[in-house]
């Protein structure tokens, strides 16, 4: 399958939690939070999920560095186009373009406003018995008709879980806080069936790890998939 080369990158507390149910956690330090921009900076395209613009509301631009020329497009995965017309993604399409994901069965009036705001459409396939979209299908898209060669995921726990299970992952950078959270109202950032073996799990090599502030920048590479 043609795909992009797809980077993952994702901040953490010690006990693999990236949100709560009010929203984000601030987990990524003043140093991480330029590393992202730079990390930003380097690809065509920055994608999350739609529950990323409803509970966080994010502009997905390049700050704190020196931008390219060209900015990189803004991917939402939205299955049913809930994403809000007021957001901050969707101001602005002339400088920073945004390019909606939807299913082909979505209301045709959501995908029409958004479409009359300059936002891009593709519509793919949801996957089978689920309400999520068919990535094989979206990352060739944003391959062949878009040009998007280097995607960056930034999440949100669904879209990480969903990417890293179908192995659609080169690189993944996790920066852990030097926090815990607590799992009973915290959002993990794997959010997946516990594997019960081992051999069941996703299996990663650790190829670098860095001291970033008070915390610790993690690369890794998937080595095996469950």
């Amino acid at each position: 399958m043609e795909r992009p080369e797809i980077i993952i990158n994702v901040a953490s507390s010690l006990d693999g939690m990236i949100a709560t149910k009010k929203g984000p956690l601030p987990l990524s330090s003043e140093k991480d939070w330029i590393r992202v921009h730079h990390l930003r900076n380097s690809v065509d395209a920055i994608l999350v999920g739609v529950n990323t613009i409803l509970k966080d509301n994010p502009l997905l631009t390049v700050r704190h560095v020196k931008p390219k020329p060209t900015a990189p497009l803004r991917i939402v995965l939205d299955t049913s186009c809930r994403i809000p017309l007021d957001s901050k993604i969707i101001l602005d399409q002339d400088s920073f373009p945004t390019i909606v994901v939807t299913s082909k069965d979505t209301e045709k009036s959501r995908k029409e406003k958004l479409l009359s705001l300059g936002v891009k459409i593709i519509e793919v396939s949801r996957s089978e018995n689920t309400d999520l979209l068919h990535l094989s299908e979206v990352l060739r898209e944003l391959n062949t008709i878009f040009n998007v060669r280097r995607l960056l995921v930034e999440g949100g726990s669904t879209i990480i879980t969903e990417f890293l299970k179908n192995g659609f992952m080169d690189e993944m950078y996790v920066f852990f806080a030097p926090i815990f959270v607590g799992g009973k109202e915290g959002i993990p950032l794997f959010n997946e069936e516990t594997a019960m073996d081992l051999n069941d799990s996703l299996i990663f090599s650790l190829e670098n790890v860095t001291k970033q502030d008070e915390g610790l920048l993690v690369k890794l590479k998937l080595k095996a998939m469950r």
